[in-house]
């Protein structure tokens, strides 16, 4: 459900500011934009992380993109797992 969410904050704040006028399109810039920002960033930080267990690094960027930290922590508890385990 905290997924959908995310959906949510994007697709909101993208009406906002195509359809909205005043402070309400403003606001829908601010938060699509600090999103997008945001998500960037955290695609940066956790880079290693994809490159250690692989696949598509295009695909780990559309994800985190979207989905942000319900992309990345999955695949981080699981490294852990794997790394401590053996």
């Amino acid at each position: 459900m905290q997924k959908q969410g995310v959906w949510v904050l994007w697709i909101g704040s993208l009406a906002a500011f195509a359809l909205g006028s005043g402070w309400v399109a403003v606001v829908g810039q601010w938060v699509f934009g600090l999103t997008a920002v945001a998500h960037v960033a955290e695609f940066l930080w956790k880079r290693p992380l994809y490159a250690r267990v692989g696949g598509s690094m295009g695909h780990h960027f559309v994800q985190t993109m979207i989905y942000g930290l319900y992309h990345w922590k999955p695949l981080e508890e699981a490294q852990q797992a794997r790394e401590s385990s053996g």
